[in-house]
């Protein structure tokens, strides 16, 4: 949706060829009339749209008493073209919402179309088998805006109470299937129409003007959401809550500040302010309300206690490692006798695991059955969902089969012996790599990821190096490309992303040779660049890369060799902040090998 708001923005500025596009409006003023007849007019030199015109002007112009409604258009009128003709080609993006446009805007002045539905219905027995099929019968507004008749093969005619004989019958058994998940049309549809969610006639009347948000910001609203990651979207489109998002709204309600995630509170605002319009309540009186209502809701968020949030629900049942009750806290599954740091019970799963969020009652049925198969809910990279099969230790370990490289028959291409199980062969499958061995817990290879496709000579590479070369070509969640190299890491595959490239106005210094110190974790020589402390080497699997000026401050190579092999250096109190102020830190690395700062407590 920002993608076509960002076309109909150039339709209006670039290219002068529509209306103001950040509206929802349908109608256009009284006063248009003889605009409307021009931009007519001017549609016919047009060859897509002439012959569609000649039809409006030998029949006249139809529903104007609908499409002239000088009450129902707000700041702006509908989307309409305005007469200008493009001066030259338009990229392909903007024809196609050019042409919507210009045909909605000549059909909205076209008659009715008219059809005739036939049903048929056969009678074997006690059972009757009906279908239905549409015939045109006065195209009207269709000549403009087509859409093809259902009629079926053979579908001929056929005389009341014929013979028919049964040929073949057929089969299918399937299984019932969830609604599908949203996609963004229908979610901007549902935000336009928010209105109709809320039981309040008062509020669900000011919602009906508005809905939640603008056209000009419910697509912006959507993808920010994603940017922020609480929601992810799936190549075909479908959107899914992440566990960020889940575990936002799920807090939310426990602390007790939900009203915040109502369409109710839009509405009721929308309500009061149209008091307010009407002189019936006084703005300070308005304004008091929303100072009142954020400062409570920052003092329930800042002061609540997260040890009694889940203190009122019923245990998920015993523990599988000492018998114990299962609770559920914040952020984990745990048992009661987890008293952290080592100590007491280590039962514990946590609700973000494996690649999905484990609600309480899938934890509930985890934690008795010890394994589900076949369950739903797993995101891939790319916002992909697929199936997986999990397994709960009596730690708490949870591990799952899949990651959407789907499952292999043993006639499938062999690739290389299985790294994880040693006794299996990794297969090459319709939806990626997978080990044939039914026990393995390796979670393959997708065939493709980040938008890329992985090559059999690619995952051999994987599976027998241990890493691939240097791949280009991936596309993040985001749109934006990158590469990396493909890293098996114990059953499961992470990209590992080589040095970043850095700034064009980042200081350059002189470059001592040799190795200044060797990664803790990866045993990899760390050197110096002209602007880093960074690998010897790119695709080591070291993710160490530390600048050689932080915050203003020249780190030396031997302060560098102390953070990498301490993991820490300072205080340092010549750091100069973004602002030009003066601070005091540690620097640190965290458990990503980045470089973070560590602040001395505030008395």
């Amino acid at each position: 949706s920002r993608r076509t708001l960002s076309v109909a923005q150039d339709l209006y500025d670039r290219y002068k060829v529509t209306t103001y596009p950040r509206t929802d409006s349908q109608y256009l003023p009284t006063d248009m009339g003889d605009k409307v007849n021009e931009i007519i007019g001017t549609m016919s030199e047009i060859a897509e749209y002439s012959e569609h015109v000649k039809r409006l002007n030998s029949e006249g112009l139809r529903n104007t008493a609908r499409n002239f409604n000088d009450a129902k258009v707000s700041d702006h009128y509908a989307i309409v073209p305005t007469g200008v003709l493009p001066q030259e080609p338009l990229p392909a993006d903007h024809a196609k919402l050019f042409d919507m446009i210009a045909r909605r805007f000549l059909a909205s002045w076209s008659d009715r179309s008219t059809w005739n539905v036939e049903t048929r219905t056969a009678t074997s027995g006690s059972q009757d088998f009906v279908k239905s099929v549409e015939h045109l019968v006065d195209p009207g507004f269709r000549h403009i805006e087509t859409k093809k008749e259902s009629i079926p093969e053979q579908w001929g005619s056929v005389n009341d109470g014929a013979e028919a004989a049964l040929e073949e019958v057929t089969f299918h058994e399937e299984m019932s299937k969830p609604p599908n998940r949203l996609k963004e049309a229908r979610l901007l549809s549902l935000m336009e129409h928010a209105g109709r969610q809320v039981e309040d006639d008062e509020f669900s009347e000011a919602l009906k003007e508005t809905g939640l948000g603008t056209p000009a910001t419910r697509a912006e609203t959507i993808e920010k959401l994603i940017d922020r990651n609480y929601i992810r979207r799936a190549r075909n489109g479908q959107l899914s809550a992440t566990a960020i998002g889940m575990r936002l709204i799920d807090m939310l309600r426990r602390i007790g500040v939900d009203w915040i995630t109502s369409p109710e509170l839009t509405g009721e605002m929308e309500h009061r302010l149209l008091q307010v319009q009407r002189g019936q309540i006084e703005r300070s009186t308005y304004m008091d309300d929303i100072v009142e209502r954020t400062t409570s809701m920052v003092h329930s968020i800042k002061d609540h206690d997260r040890s009694v949030l889940f203190a009122d629900d019923p245990d998920l049942g015993p523990c599988p490692s000492c018998g114990e009750s299962v609770r559920e806290t914040t952020l984990a599954y745990q048992c009661v006798a987890n008293l952290g740091a080592d100590e007491g019970c280590n039962f514990m799963f946590w609700k973000d695991t494996s690649g999905r969020w484990f609600d309480r009652s899938t934890a509930t049925r985890l934690l008795d059955a010890k394994t589900i198969e076949d369950l739903h809910g797993f995101f891939s990279r790319t916002g992909e969902e697929y199936t997986a099969t999990v397994t709960l230790s009596d730690t708490g370990k949870v591990t799952s089969k899949g990651n959407g490289a789907g499952s292999v028959e043993a006639t499938d291409e062999a690739i290389a012996a299985c790294p994880v199980c040693e006794s299996g062969t990794v297969r090459q499958g319709h939806d990626g790599y997978a080990c044939d061995a039914e026990a393995c817990s390796f979670r393959g290879i997708r065939a493709e990821m980040c938008q890329r496709l992985i090559t059999p000579e690619e995952a051999r590479s994987i599976l027998t190096d241990g890493r691939s070369a240097l791949l280009e070509g991936f596309t993040s969640r985001k749109g934006r490309p990158f590469s990396a190299y493909l890293v098996l890491n114990g059953k499961k595959i992470e990209y590992d992303f080589p040095p970043r490239q850095a700034a064009a106005d980042a200081t350059k210094f002189d470059v001592v040779p040799g190795v200044v110190a060797v990664c803790p974790k990866t045993n990899v020589a760390i050197v110096e660049t002209p602007t880093h402390y960074q690998p010897e080497e790119a695709g080591s699997g070291c993710k160490i890369q530390i600048a050689r000026e932080i915050s203003k401050r020249v780190l030396t190579r031997e302060e560098a060799a102390t953070l990498i092999i301490e993991g820490q250096v300072g205080p340092f109190s010549d750091l100069i902040s973004k602002k030009g102020n003066p601070f005091t830190a540690i620097l640190y690395l965290n458990k990503a090998q980045q470089v973070r700062y560590r602040f001395a407590k505030k008395e």
